[in-house]
């Protein structure tokens, strides 16, 4: 969408991608139906949302079931390691691209390294650290920080 076809600009898709996060759900379906709503209405909402997920919804059930009969094979179990691993590659690859804009805003830069340190080594809960983040990037763009 914003390499390849060019539809959208790389600051509306991490404003979006960032709204999509705080929503239930996964991210890129919350995404598919953001940008449905937006183009086509509810309609475009619905028809993105049963396309990104009636059909992988088919597919991980059916090799669900067909896991459950081949657990035990060493060689699969390699195969569905090597699929995760490959799962966090491109989890980081999205991550790093939707970190590009904010590379450019050394105030965005400071709010998530505070929430790194809180979280990742001070464990403070997310559940106190995600309110005092709103609130800093709040006051941030109020200032013209952001």
């Amino acid at each position: 969408m914003v390499e390849e076809r060019r539809w959208v600009t790389t600051e509306d898709f991490t404003h979006t991608m960032g709204l999509c996060q705080f929503l239930p759900g996964p991210n890129v379906g919350n995404a598919a139906i953001v940008y449905g709503k937006r183009w086509f209405g509810a309609r475009g909402a619905f028809v993105a949302a049963f396309g990104l997920f009636a059909l992988p919804f088919v597919w991980v059930m059916a090799l669900g079931i067909l896991y459950s009969d081949y657990a035990s094979n060493e060689t699969l179990r390699a195969v569905v390691t090597g699929v995760g691993a490959a799962g966090a590659g491109f989890f980081l690859a999205t991550a790093i691209k939707l970190a590009r804009p904010l590379a450019k805003k050394p105030a965005a830069l400071l709010i998530i390294l505070g929430c790194f340190l809180a979280v990742g080594i001070a464990r403070v809960s997310l559940a106190y650290v995600l309110p005092a983040a709103i609130v800093v990037a709040l006051l941030a763009s109020r200032l013209g920080r952001l």
